[in-house]
């Protein structure tokens, strides 16, 4: 049996890579606490078609109340784009010119 177009989601066709959480369950939060590894809780690897990790990201709030959006590329510069959707419009970063469009 094949699946219908509509019935493939965005990580089937490759359009959005796959998030994978560091940590998928409260036991593997508390082990991490434990450990001493607080820094990677919350992290999240997107991956690709090959399961590899193209880039990890987390969310902290800082003192001011201010959320900050950490992304870790792990794949050279020339090969990511941030792009941030606000209300006032889009902000695109292009990592290998530091440019802001």
């Amino acid at each position: 049996m094949t699946q219908s177009q509509s019935e493939l989601s965005p990580y089937d066709t490759r359009t959005h890579c796959e998030p994978k959480l560091w940590q998928p369950h409260r036991e593997a939060v508390a082990a991490a606490m434990r450990s001493g590894d607080e820094d990677a809780i919350g992290n999240v690897d997107f991956t690709d078609d090959e399961d590899s990790a193209i880039v990890t990201v987390h969310v902290s709030r800082g003192d001011d109340g201010i959320y900050t959006i950490h992304l870790m590329p792990m794949c050279s510069d020339d090969q990511i784009r941030v792009e941030l959707h606000a209300e006032k419009g889009t902000v695109t970063i292009e990592a290998d010119t530091g440019r802001q469009a």
